[in-house]
């Protein structure tokens, strides 16, 4: 680190994060101003690249930028620790919420697939019934043409 500070670019880099992003925490108040140098570039201190850095890093963790300001204001009881560690539940409780709802849908979609493998040959070619678990009519559907040419589905 420089004399004066880290320049918003060589953060931006080291954090693997844009100064466009940096700047937007900036300006929603996760990272403070940082000071200036005469040119007017930005420059980080010890302690702006390290609060840089744990923004970056909770944001790792797909937390929303609102669920980031609720997270590190100052006027919690709890510890960060404890604040991270009940977000980190309810991001649990949710993702597992989610798989179970995929995990069915999983379980649906292959057993619709697997029905559909299993149709026997001599049904119609264009016959899903199975895929859509419903008694097949297909095979009993015949198409006849009438004697003005329009076609017609007459069950035997």
């Amino acid at each position: 680190m420089a004399q004066n500070g880290i320049r918003i670019g060589q953060l931006a880099k080291i954090l693997g994060t844009t100064t466009k992003t940096l700047r937007f925490y900036e300006g929603i108040g996760l990272l403070k101003p940082a000071l200036r140098n005469d040119s007017g570039y930005r420059l980080y201190d010890r302690a702006g690249v390290d609060r840089a850095r744990l923004m970056i890093g909770l944001r790792r963790l797909d937390l929303t930028i609102h669920e980031l300001q609720d997270l590190v204001r100052e006027d919690h009881k709890m510890t960060l620790r404890q604040r991270l560690l009940a977000l980190m539940d309810e991001k649990l409780r949710e993702i597992y919420l989610q798989l179970s709802v995929l995990q069915g849908r999983c379980d649906d979609m292959s057993a619709r697939h697997e029905a559909l493998l299993s149709t026997p040959r001599e049904r119609p070619q264009q016959c899903i019934c199975d895929a859509l678990f419903r008694p097949c009519d297909c095979a009993t559907a015949r198409i006849r043409k009438p004697a003005e040419g329009a076609t017609s589905i007459i069950r035997k």
